[in-house]
């Protein structure tokens, strides 16, 4: 299963997005369609965020995971971009947990 953990700040705003795993969903034995979705949503998160915005975000990714942070202290005119990517990839996220369930899980983390 994929596990993903979101954690906002107390303004609400996403801090921290976290993905690992492997879905394992593959019912007529050809590709595992979750997490190839999975992948294309954070692969194209990161090149958004750091390509496109430009945004100072710290990125980890190895194999079957990607972690992004966002600091604390941003531009104004990054803020923004940078949440409308995170909230658009999360929202798409919740749309794969809803329709392959068991194959991914989101945990909201705790604020900070």
């Amino acid at each position: 299963m994929i596990q993903v953990g979101v954690r906002r700040d107390l303004r609400g705003r996403i801090r921290h997005l976290s993905c690992s795993g492997h879905a394992r969903f593959d019912p007529e034995g050809g590709v595992d369609i979750v997490c190839a979705g999975v992948s294309a949503l954070m692969g194209a998160l990161a090149i958004g965020l750091t390509q496109v915005v430009g945004a100072p975000v710290s990125l980890s990714a190895g194999d079957a995971r990607l972690l992004v942070q966002v600091p604390a202290r941003m531009p104004e005119e990054l803020a923004g971009p940078v949440q409308v990517l995170l909230e658009t990839t999360v929202l798409a996220l919740q749309e794969i947990q809803e329709n392959y369930q068991g194959s991914l899980k989101i945990r909201w983390l705790r604020p900070r």
